[in-house]
């Protein structure tokens, strides 16, 4: 786990002469996305940074950029003010919350004066005092800009949770893959859009070394922000079925060019109503492929983004079992296009036994070939395929001494049979007591469950290598597992 911020190091300061500081400080509290001009609309940047010409005739570049020039105003790197919802933060405690501010170096309070005095002059926050107060900290990391946030972990423990769901990310990522038109569109700021009642402005002031303040809109570290700007997104593009959103990320998709015209439009109108503004930099407009949640989507499938495989690839080497977790999350990420991921992990995940849920492990030659074998994996570049739920699909299972493994394929016009997803699950030390048939059996049972989503009222085929399952139902009778698997196996 992470220390507290407070008790995490400080960088080590640069000794610099008086002629370079200046340049120096200039650089590092540089802020592009806080421009006095915030109206940054210029569609040459839009064809340059959406590489238009390579896949776009001059006449369907002329009609979008009539589109987008109709709604210019909403594209800037400031953040608007909606006028549909209100942040309200309800307390289960009357005791107020008080914390005074952390000690930071000079360096670290020069670059927060810099970004307060910046968000004072967007109307972001104001100068106040207040009964709550929490401390603001900067966070850095490596290849981006110092981000001000506040520490409001004690103000979340008194705060009434409120829960509105996340879009599941693979159903996203299948139905925007299966697109030939993709637009991509940013909202800038999104928390900063939101505007904060009068008592939420009370319990969430926030406090540093050189002043007290209340913030005007949604702070980013509020305990339900993420729910509620999600809640935000889905009311507002509601009945748009060729639009997904995970929190400030729209994805526009069509099947045509005329009909993605229409949506993109359509979505546009709503932004403008709602007052909400796009941060342009970050838009892709009528793209074939593009990165949307970690995956390059589009043209019926979908492939890992490099740079999250990179960071898999450079993950070093774990020596404690939070080291593990971290590296399983990373590549467990991908592991619909990994085949046998759970039995290959299997001596990563062991390690993790134990009652102590943290600590270092005995790094063992098993350890480091799954560890090796789950980056070499990443590196084949696999592809997996939308779903076309007006084909039949195949199930293909198969069982091994350590676990099973299922694929589930579809064939296309041409007769090529293409990959959809891989599912794997190693072995309990039950199930590794099961015979042959029980183990190939069971294969079969979990594959029909996980993927229930797909095979629920549609024909499909399933194969597999152990050919006394051919007759399950007539040899069943000696064997109550395999009559239990056999029944629930009916249609």
């Amino acid at each position: 786990m992470l220390k507290p911020y407070y008790k995490r190091p400080e960088h080590v300061n640069v000794i610099i002469n008086d002629e370079t500081k200046n340049s120096l400080a200039d650089q590092e509290l540089e802020i592009p996305y806080l421009e006095n001009n915030s109206l940054v609309y210029d569609f040459e940047d839009v064809i340059q940074a959406s590489e238009l010409n390579k896949h776009l005739h001059h006449k369907q570049i002329y009609r979008l950029r009539e589109l987008l020039s109709k709604y210019s105003k909403c594209f800037s790197n400031n953040p608007g003010l909606t006028n549909l919802v209100e942040h309200e933060i309800q307390l289960v405690s009357d005791q107020p919350v008080r914390t005074k501010p952390y000690r930071k170096s000079h360096r670290k309070n020069e670059i927060l004066k810099n970004k307060i005095n910046r968000m004072l002059k967007l109307g972001i926050i104001e100068v106040g005092e207040s009964d709550y107060m929490s401390p603001m900290i900067l966070v850095e990391v490596d290849g981006k800009e110092p981000r001000p946030c506040i520490d409001y972990r004690k103000l979340n423990g008194i705060i009434r949770t409120e829960y509105f769901p996340l879009p599941n990310i693979e159903e996203r990522v299948e139905t925007v893959s299966a697109a030939k038109f993709i637009t991509v569109l940013i909202v800038s700021k999104g928390y900063w859009q939101i505007q904060l009642s009068k008592t939420a402005q009370r319990d969430a002031a926030f406090c540093t070394s050189f002043g007290t303040y209340r913030p005007l809109r949604m702070s980013f570290g509020l305990k339900n922000a993420p729910y509620f700007f999600n809640k935000l997104m889905a009311e507002l593009l509601n009945g748009l079925e060729e639009r997904t959103t995970y929190l400030d990320d729209i994805a526009i998709f069509s099947d045509t060019w005329e009909s993605h015209l229409k949506h993109v439009e359509t979505v546009l109108q709503r932004i403008k109503r709602a007052k909400l503004t796009i941060k342009p930099s970050k838009c892709k407009f009528a793209q074939q492929n593009i990165k949307f949640l970690g995956h390059i989507v589009g043209q019926d499938f979908r492939i890992p983004s490099e740079i999250k495989v990179q960071a898999v690839l450079e993950f070093p080497t774990p020596r404690t079992k939070t080291q593990i977790r971290a590296f399983l999350g990373l590549a467990g990420y991908y592991q619909k296009y990994i085949n046998l991921f759970s039995v290959i992990a299997a001596p990563l995940t062991d390690a993790l036994k134990g009652r102590a849920k943290k600590g270092e492990i005995t790094w063992t030659t098993e350890c480091e070939n799954a560890f090796r074998e789950l980056k070499g994996k990443q590196t084949d570049k696999p592809i997996l395929y939308a779903p076309n739920f007006e084909r039949e699909f195949i199930v293909q299972t198969d069982a091994s001494n350590a676990g099973m493994e299922a694929v589930l394929t579809q064939l296309t016009e041409q007769g090529q049979e293409h990959p959809i997803l891989y599912l794997s699950k190693k072995f309990s030390e039950v199930e590794k007591r099961y015979c042959t048939t029980e183990k190939e059996c069971a294969s079969i049972v979990f594959a029909i469950k996980r993927l229930h989503y797909y095979l629920d009222g549609n024909s499909f085929l399933v194969m597999t290598d152990h050919n006394p399952l051919v007759g399950l139902n007539r040899n069943v009778s000696s064997n109550p597992r395999l009559m239990r698997w056999a029944l629930a196996l009916q249609p």
